[in-house]
């Protein structure tokens, strides 16, 4: 039997490498559409152009994107799901990404909490 600490190192290699082919397969051609499934969320555009304020194009889906924590050099994986929440309802700043993982995320937010 597994740890959990086995089981959710698996299911974050399976993650990153499930992000890596849907990056490697995202060429679609000009005016496609995707269709919604796991890793692959479709923008709400008319909401994003209200709210962000940008010079490039603003994104017509989301993909699962890989990324190396800042703080502690762990590989992470921001979802497709977490980054239409970030950009359409939390309304954050449609060139920012992720960097940090979850836990450092916490971590970081107790250090500045006042006492």
């Amino acid at each position: 039997m597994k740890s959990n600490r086995q089981r959710r190192a698996e299911i974050k290699a399976h993650r990153l490498e499930r992000a890596a082919r849907r990056l490697a397969e995202q060429r679609l051609p000009a005016g496609a559409r995707p269709v919604s499934g796991a890793g692959l969320v479709v923008a709400d555009t008319a909401l994003l152009a209200a709210h962000n304020n940008t010079y490039g194009l603003l994104p017509t889906f989301y993909v699962d994107k890989a990324f190396t924590c800042r703080d502690c050099g762990a590989d992470e994986v921001w979802t497709a799901r977490q980054q239409k929440w970030w950009y359409e309802v939390a309304l954050g700043n449609i060139n920012s990404t992720a960097v940090r993982c979850r836990a450092c995320r916490l971590a970081r937010r107790a250090l500045s909490r006042p006492a």
